[in-house]
């Protein structure tokens, strides 16, 4: 995965997708080169997915807090 924003890997998802879209269209006529075609781009869609969520996770804060004891909680009387 290249190093890309979150908004830049959203774009090259949904671009990605549009065009796949646009290749399942007439897929009863499809030719077996076709349907390859339209299985590799949904192969590669997937792999796009993948890259947008990896880009989210990197971009969301992280719970670097400290658990609280529930026997803590328990003993002060807090809930």
């Amino acid at each position: 995965m290249k190093k890309e924003l979150l908004s830049e890997n959203v774009k090259i998802f949904m671009d990605y997708a549009i065009d796949t879209v646009k290749a399942m269209d007439g897929a009863p006529e499809h030719t077996a080169e076709e349907k390859v075609g339209v299985i590799a781009r949904i192969t590669q869609l997937k792999a796009y997915l993948n890259d947008v969520e990896q880009s989210y996770l990197e971009n969301t804060p992280g719970d670097d807090s400290t658990p609280v004891d529930p026997e803590y909680i328990a003993e002060a009387g807090h809930s």
